[in-house]
This record gives C-alpha cells, sequence and structure tokens, in this order.
C-alpha cells in the first residue's frame, strides 16, 4: 500500500488530497477534511505561469509531470485581463442539487434510513402539496427511489419538500444533519441575497460537511462536498446564485 498526494481536486485551492495505491491500483483520492484555515487559495497569476510551462512541454511525461500542479494551458490565459481562478465559478445546480441532494438521498435509500414504507408515505404527503406554477415542475417519483429525478425536481424536493417529508421518517440524527444542508441552500437559492445570509449559508455548509464525515465517513465525502464551501467566496464576486447556475443555460 503505497499513500501519495495530489492538489488537483480543487480548482480554488490547493488543498492537497491523499490517494492511496493497493496492488499497484489506484483507488479513489480523499476529499475529506474541511480544515479551511489550512486552504491555500490558488493564485491567477501564478496559475498562468505554471499553465503556461505545461503549453511548452515538448513530451507527453513532461507535460503529465507540469499538470501535476493542478491547471492546463488554455488560450483564454493570453488576455492580461482573465484571472483564472477569479474568473470561474462553483456550478450551485450541478454541485447542490445535482451533487450533494442527489448523493444524500441515494444514501438514505440504499442505506435502508429510508424504508419503502416510508418512501411510499413521503410521496403521499407531496402529492398532497399544492405550490405555485412558477415552482415549475413537482417531483412525482419519489415512490421509485429517487431514481430519475432532474435538476430542476431535485432543487424543488431539497428547498420545499424534503424538510416536512423527511421529519420523523428519518433518524433524528441524520435528519438535523440534512436540514442544515436544506437550511444553507434556502438561503443562497434566493433571488435577493444579503451579505449576512451568505455568511450564514457558509456557515452551515461548513457544519454540514463535518457532520457528514463524522457520521458517514471519509469515504462518503465527494468533490462536491469540498467545493460547496468555497461557493461563499464565488457569491462575493458574482452575486446571488441565480446569476451565475445552469439552469439558465440548460433551459
Amino acid at each position: 500500500m503505497q499513500v501519495y498526494y495530489v492538489i488537483t481536486g480543487c480548482s480554488k485551492c490547493k488543498k492537497q488530497f491523499p490517494r492511496i495505491t493497493r496492488d499497484g491500483r489506484k483507488c479513489k483520492a480523499n476529499f475529506s477534511g474541511f480544515e479551511r484555515e489550512t486552504w491555500i487559495p490558488r493564485d491567477g497569476a501564478e496559475h498562468k505561469t505554471l499553465a503556461a510551462r505545461v503549453n511548452r512541454a515538448r513530451t507527453e511525461k513532461e507535460r503529465k509531470e507540469y499538470e501535476k500542479f493542478g491547471g492546463r494551458w488554455s488560450d483564454l490565459f493570453r488576455l492580461e485581463y482573465f484571472d483564472p481562478i477569479m474568473g470561474h465559478t462553483v456550478d450551485p445546480m450541478h454541485c447542490l442539487f445535482l451533487g450533494i441532494a442527489k448523493t444524500m438521498t441515494k444514501y438514505y435509500m440504499k442505506s435502508g434510513l429510508l424504508s419503502r414504507q416510508n418512501i411510499y408515505a413521503i410521496q403521499t404527503v407531496m402529492n398532497q402539496i399544492r405550490v405555485p406554477t412558477s415552482i415549475g415542475r413537482i417531483p412525482h417519483k419519489i415512490s421509485s427511489g429517487f431514481a430519475s429525478l432532474t435538476s430542476d425536481q431535485l432543487k424543488n424536493w431539497t428547498l420545499i419538500f424534503s424538510a416536512l417529508a423527511l421529519k420523523d421518517r428519518l433518524p433524528n440524527d441524520d435528519y438535523q444533519i440534512w436540514k442544515k444542508f436544506v437550511r444553507a441552500t434556502s438561503l443562497v437559492a434566493r433571488k435577493v441575497v444579503l451579505k449576512t445570509d451568505v455568511e450564514t449559508a457558509d456557515s452551515l455548509f461548513l457544519s454540514f460537511c463535518k457532520s457528514v464525515q463524522t457520521k458517514y465517513g471519509e469515504d462518503f465525502i465527494t468533490p462536491n462536498f469540498h467545493m460547496v464551501c468555497h461557493l461563499a467566496d464565488v457569491m462575493h464576486l458574482y452575486g446571488p446564485v441565480y446569476s451565475f447556475w445552469c439552469y439558465s443555460f440548460e433551459r
């Protein structure tokens, strides 16, 4: 068994993620660890300099060695005013809903925390809730085990239905962890967001990630749990997530 570290797991910071090899085979990187005060931010100018070195590589081996810093060359780097670190966002649609929300709900089903009986009860409750037409499509496939919900349905499930539907159906410890995520997500998903909302949501996301790691283990953590801890920095630059998430493009 061999342990080595990679820093290519995050486009915002230089946090190192350990990867273990067993019998010469690579296992997935460990994305746990939320001691954010130790995360060194990436620097745009440094990133451009290192990427230029990748662009000048003469062999494939040399190129791969240079890419270990965590990036590749792009012609956008020729623009003097372009900052490759500040100039990209964390997409909330994929990070929050298709990422974390989907990971959590699938786990509730797979682990047995939600029984089949509870799933049918949740569907019954949701069918009785009437929401404004502006909300969009309501998830009607909960009884199938969240198998084929779209990103929009996962958003509605998380923000509108889940806190009510999962109460007294999930074990209390698991429910309290999920509530942190719902509250944080509801704060950042508003059309008008105050700076205090962003700070509160950021604190909740960090607490949520730490609680998930403690409750479900390091192997449970995916890159989305790390990236959501950078969402507040993105919002301070670009405003409410409505201004940059991918829903508008996919529609």
